[in-house]
């Protein structure tokens, strides 16, 4: 009688022979050589994208942080000569600051927080317009250089 050697037990025996040849082709398939290390080592950097036009309209112009500053300036000028004035003798002709010219605490708090929306409301105007914001900024430094050089007018 013929007998017939199954197909698994013949598999069974090659593998036992010769090993898992598709698992050890499939380990060097994923492992990269040398040369593909060097090459990826040695690839130029990558080319930065040019900035949106979003990030280029939020730039600031160089001329507002001068501007800023100096805003800030004659805010701290318009107290001394406020001070100074009140002192010899004149009187706050504004209405809406005349009740804290008597505390100089009180008038630097009410001036450091009329500073910070100028300079706040130019920061959202620049976003919008770059030119809207310098000219906010062009008319308040103006404004505030003719109060400074009033108030210290009047003593004279």
């Amino acid at each position: 009688m013929v007998r017939f050697v199954r197909l698994p037990s013949i598999a069974a025996a090659l593998v036992v022979l010769f090993g898992f040849p598709t698992v050890s082709r499939a380990q060097e398939l994923l492992l990269p050589s040398d040369d593909a290390v060097m090459a990826v080592e040695q690839a130029p950097p990558p080319i930065p994208a040019p900035p949106s036009i979003a990030a280029r309209s939020a730039e600031r112009p160089a001329v507002l942080l001068p501007l800023y500053a100096s805003f800030i300036t004659l805010q701290v000028l318009d107290i001394h000569s406020t001070q100074y004035a009140l002192g010899r003798g004149a009187v706050e002709g504004n209405p809406m600051v005349k009740g804290v010219t008597s505390s100089t605490a009180a008038m630097v708090a009410v001036k450091a927080a009329g500073t910070a929306g100028v300079i706040f409301a130019s920061e959202k105007l620049r976003a919008k317009n770059k030119a809207a914001a310098i000219g906010l900024m062009v008319a308040t430094n103006s404004a505030m250089i003719w109060v400074v050089q009033h108030n210290y007018g009047v003593v004279r």
